[in-house]
């Protein structure tokens, strides 16, 4: 009677770590602090696009997770780069962003080269029996890994590059699933890091502020 008990829980185990993650779509979000110091220039922005193995579907894009619904590549990249354009505009590093400006001062365009989350069960917690022991030894019944690795480039509204820039940030983690940090939220905090290392750079570029302060004299 005992071992059916032992068995039993062991085999419930998957499905109630699995509980915890809940269902739900994933959204890209984006948080960032304001940036110092802002260019005083109008930027305009002309998208973010997935790089060519991405687009075609040779490298992984979005969330893989159970439960987690995945939209195609269009529509996510356009999800991503709606949040982009928001966090700028609200954050830098240029003090104008708008998808059209008459007389821009600069252009701002983006290439998505990585963006995924893997968020799995661990193999080991579908061997009977382990679920009792998991509990005691505290293991860790869920991993995660992901990546999210963007380039900005900044033109001169004639297309030549003023500069580029890449941010990248990515993660390896196992853990117990709770609802409050679901599928994605790691990969989000990873997409928060690498725009935040392409505002940083972007703000640093002396070819940059010289542009900005050319367009003011």
């Amino acid at each position: 009677m005992r071992r059916t008990a032992v068995v039993a829980l062991a085999l419930l185990l998957p499905a109630a770590v699995a509980a915890g993650c809940g269902s739900h779509s994933y959204v890209p979000d984006i948080s960032l602090a304001q940036v110092r110091p802002v260019i005083d220039a109008t930027a305009e922005f002309h998208g973010l696009y997935p790089a060519p193995p991405v687009l075609s579907g040779q490298d992984r894009f979005g969330v893989e997770a159970e439960q987690v619904d995945k939209p195609d590549v269009a529509q996510l990249a356009d999800q991503v780069e709606g949040e982009l354009y928001s966090e700028l505009q609200k954050t830098g590093p240029f003090m104008n962003l708008t998808r059209y400006a008459p007389q821009p001062d600069v252009v701002l365009t983006g290439r998505i080269d990585a963006f995924y989350e893997r968020y799995r069960q661990r193999l080991w917690t579908r061997i009977p029996g382990i679920g009792p022991v998991a509990d005691v030894l505290d293991l860790k019944t869920h991993a995660s890994s992901g990546e999210a690795d963007l380039t900005l480039f900044v033109l001169r509204p004639d297309g030549e590059v003023i500069g580029r820039y890449r941010g990248r940030s990515s993660f390896t983690e196992t853990f117990n699933p709770t609802r409050q940090v679901p599928p994605g939220s790691r990969l989000n905090r990873a997409l928060s890091h690498a725009v935040r290392q392409i505002q940083e750079q972007i703000v640093q570029d002396a070819n940059v502020r010289k542009i900005a302060a050319r367009q003011g004299e």
